[in-house]
């Protein structure tokens, strides 16, 4: 491999992890503020992250191991953000209920005096 393609691999493979980034914190605030515009600009960031992953499987001299890293790095992060959501909501429910019940007034707690 080249430098320039070296230099090239590396900066397209910085921004195809700085997308991946965008993408899940993009999806989350669309979860969270339930504002579309957050849901098409994650959109639009995965969009980018696709084409910067085609264009390192397709024009750099990666091997086929790492090009195929790329491609199933890329299924998995379409993925993680709604499934971490999906566990966020079900922990919140859970704990939730647990946080219902009163407290007393005072919080056990041993006092040393001296």
């Amino acid at each position: 491999m080249s430098a320039l393609a070296t230099l090239e691999t590396g900066l397209l493979l910085g921004l195809y992890a700085l997308l991946s980034g965008i993408w899940g914190v993009l999806w989350a605030l669309a979860q969270f503020r339930q504002n579309p515009i957050f849901g098409r600009l994650a959109v639009a960031a995965y969009g980018l992250h696709t084409l910067v992953a085609l264009t390192i499987v397709l024009w750099t001299p990666l091997g086929i191991g790492w090009k195929c890293l790329i491609v199933g790095s890329s299924l998995v992060f379409l993925a993680l953000p709604p499934m971490t959501w999906r566990l966020l909501e079900s922990t919140h429910q859970n704990a939730g209920s647990e946080h219902d019940r009163e407290f007393s007034q005072h919080s056990p707690r041993v006092v040393a005096r001296v």
